[in-house]
């Protein structure tokens, strides 16, 4: 919901699933980050507070997605469709982070979850800070994880 052309706002502080997976099978996390993703589409204003967010995040809260109101561009129209708009993604690739397999994967120790995924976001902060000047961010502009 919060996905707009010129923005870096990542989901991830309530999202632990993908590191318990990770430890689980003993998998390394490779941070990446798609530049231009968020141009390819325009979103409906929906700032936090508003009724309409408010509507989408009930829904979130009974369906277990959020469905953004979105528009892109048409075939023989570039204002208004479903089409993404001719827009360049650059996904760029760190370094994998070695996840060791955890003994008890049925018991995953919390404070190993949290290790693995501050590493995992430091390594996305590390990537964006790397390229963002590359793809059209400024030097101020940070990477949001909220």
């Amino acid at each position: 919901l919060d996905a707009r052309p010129g923005s870096a706002d990542l989901t991830l502080v309530s999202r632990r699933g993908f590191v318990k997976i990770a430890l689980c099978s003993g998998a390394s996390l490779v941070p990446t980050f798609a530049f231009g993703e968020n141009d390819l589409y325009n979103q409906i204003p929906n700032p936090q507070g508003s009724r309409l967010r408010g509507i989408q995040q009930k829904f979130t809260k009974k369906m277990g997605f959020s469905p953004p109101l979105f528009h892109g561009r048409g075939i023989f129209n570039y204002s208004f469709g479903l089409l993404p708009h001719r827009h360049p993604v650059t996904t760029v690739v760190g370094k994998p982070i070695p996840v060791q397999k955890a003994a008890d994967p049925d018991n995953l120790d919390r404070d190993e979850v949290d290790r693995v995924w501050r590493l995992y976001v430091d390594g996305l902060r590390e990537l964006f800070d790397a390229h963002k000047l590359e793809f059209g961010f400024s030097e101020s502009d940070q990477l949001n994880i909220k």
